[in-house]
């Protein structure tokens, strides 16, 4: 019995270890652009949201794709439309990069250690066309409406998201 009961307290005095709820990927130029994802614990996927300054803009999520497709990402709008859907602005194939190597494609005898970046294509094509509203021209927000986040995410979108050593789990092709 007294060796149950220091189990117990053993066991429940020892402090918890706790993994981060969430990391992120950080805009190589554009700090203040962030992705967070929420922080799986197993799979190859991930979910979160494209922010800036703290500040929820589009969701987000990347995985890998059946077969030969690769990593793959999607943001879709916070809102939902008339269907009460939520609308996709940007996906496609995720491009990572070690150092200075793409990641996919590299023979082994040519791969080199470096920092891991990872790149979106068609994100800053998609949040700049999502941005017009065709319903209502007064209201039109890649011209009239463009505000400083806006122009942060535009530019962002453009280069590479560096991620936390959390997050780069996320990126699933990599010799490092």
């Amino acid at each position: 019995m007294k060796h149950l009961l220091f189990l117990v307290l053993a066991f429940g005095l020892t402090p918890e270890i706790k993994a981060a709820n969430t990391c992120n990927f950080v805009s190589e130029y554009y700090p203040d652009v962030t992705i967070e994802v929420k922080n799986q614990k197993a799979g190859s996927y991930g979910f979160g949201k494209l922010k800036h300054k703290n500040k929820p803009i589009l969701d987000f999520s990347t995985g890998i794709s059946n077969g030969y497709g690769g990593q793959y990402f999607s943001f879709k709008t916070l809102e939902k439309n008339a269907e009460g859907k939520t609308e996709r602005v940007a996906w496609g194939k995720v491009f990572s990069i070690v150092g200075d190597q793409p990641s996919r494609g590299t023979p082994k005898n040519k791969q080199k250690s470096g920092n891991l970046r990872i790149f979106f294509p068609q994100l800053g094509t998609g949040y700049y066309y999502s941005l017009s509203n065709f319903n209502e021209p007064e209201k039109d927000g890649r011209f009239a409406g463009r505000t400083k986040a806006m122009n942060a995410v535009l530019g962002a979108s453009e280069g590479f998201f560096i991620p936390d050593k959390v997050c780069e789990k996320y990126v699933f092709y990599r010799w490092d």
